[in-house]
């Protein structure tokens, strides 16, 4: 592809001068971790891509954050404000596994099923929403706190945190870690990023709602991609 190609003026005294200066080539251009995954997937340029899909809001927010005084809460929006109405973990759906089938502890008067069906809305600012007949009964709730994706985390702070079965694990199931590579594909890869309803969401999420970066079967292929490799984790 040519060289794009940018004019500066001079004036020199009562003279004045175009120059027409070569910037680099178009294809030099920095791809983002996506377009480098695509362009040379292994596990490198694979877990760039899964830190920027983490780290987006579509993500992000679901994994909430933990406040200054140890409260946890889901946050909303690309900027990640606090939900609204004061949604904390103490609203969140607790599920159990009963067979190939999840079920909802009873008891939470305002949960996240409140308002948070089987779908999207159809209108833009209406809650989101996804359930699928891969997962039945996994609806719509919060991780646990040992989950968080804080601002700002790092791609190689984010892998050892995921590699550790302190940080990604929870009642309902322990999924293994750099020391347990069989499990933590199982329920991370098989699991987690094929078949959970609330992770394919991020690239459905309704109206006026910028989907999580790639598509849902790029993700799962550099899951794979990463795990398979042995699960490295970045420099940095």
């Amino acid at each position: 592809m040519n060289a794009l190609k940018q004019i500066h003026f001079y004036k020199l005294g009562s003279l004045a001068a175009i120059i027409l200066v070569a910037s680099l080539p178009m294809n030099a251009a920095a791809k983002d971790p996506y377009q480098r995954f695509m362009d040379s997937p292994d596990a490198a340029t694979a877990f760039q891509y899964i830190h920027q899909v983490a780290t987006h809001p579509r993500c992000a927010n679901c994994h909430g954050v933990v406040d200054d005084s140890g409260s946890f809460y889901p946050t909303v929006g690309a900027n990640r404000k606090p939900h609204p109405m004061n949604i904390t973990i103490a609203n969140n759906v607790i599920l159990y596994q009963e067979g190939e089938s999840y079920k909802q502890v009873e008891g939470v008067v305002l949960s996240c099923r409140s308002c948070h069906r089987d779908a999207n809305g159809d209108k833009e600012g209406m809650p989101p929403g996804n359930a699928t007949a891969a997962m039945p009964g996994f609806v719509w709730h919060m991780p646990q706190p040992n989950m968080t994706i804080p601002i700002g985390i790092s791609a190689q702070s984010l892998c050892k945190k995921w590699l550790d079965p302190a940080h990604n694990s929870s009642h309902l199931a322990y999924r293994g870690g750099k020391d347990d590579l069989d499990t933590f594909k199982t329920e991370f890869f098989e699991h987690h990023a094929k078949l959970d309803p609330l992770v394919a969401w991020s690239w459905s999420p309704g109206p006026g709602r910028e989907k999580a970066p790639g598509e849902h079967q790029d993700f799962i292929r550099a899951v794979g991609v990463w795990i398979d490799s042995g699960a490295p984790c970045p420099d940095k």
